[in-house]
């Protein structure tokens, strides 16, 4: 039997149409430490019984926005289907 493995998952999205405000949601420990060193994202929210983080950090456009969430995580990122928000998959770290 193939066991499929876990990936973490973070979004991106815009708080308000036309505001240079985005919220980042991850559960992915080594996104969050990125996340916490820079100075202008903000930790809003996060999870007591489960690992989730929410930052708030501005960009100063969309385009931008996407390029950063992809040098965050090394990861390519896709858009999702039902209300644009932008994803991006990355796999936990395996050591041997």
């Amino acid at each position: 039997m193939v066991k499929q493995l876990e990936r973490y998952v973070t979004f991106i999205w815009q708080e308000i149409k036309r505001d240079p405000i985005y919220r980042i949601q991850t559960n992915d420990h080594r996104v969050t430490r990125k996340l916490k060193k820079r100075k202008k994202a903000k930790l809003v929210l996060w999870g007591l019984n489960t690992p989730i983080w929410v930052f708030q950090i501005e960009y100063s456009s969309p385009r931008r926005a996407i390029i950063g969430l992809g040098n965050i995580t090394g990861e390519g990122t896709e858009e999702t289907d039902d209300i644009g928000e932008f994803v991006s998959y990355t796999l936990p770290y395996m050591d041997n």
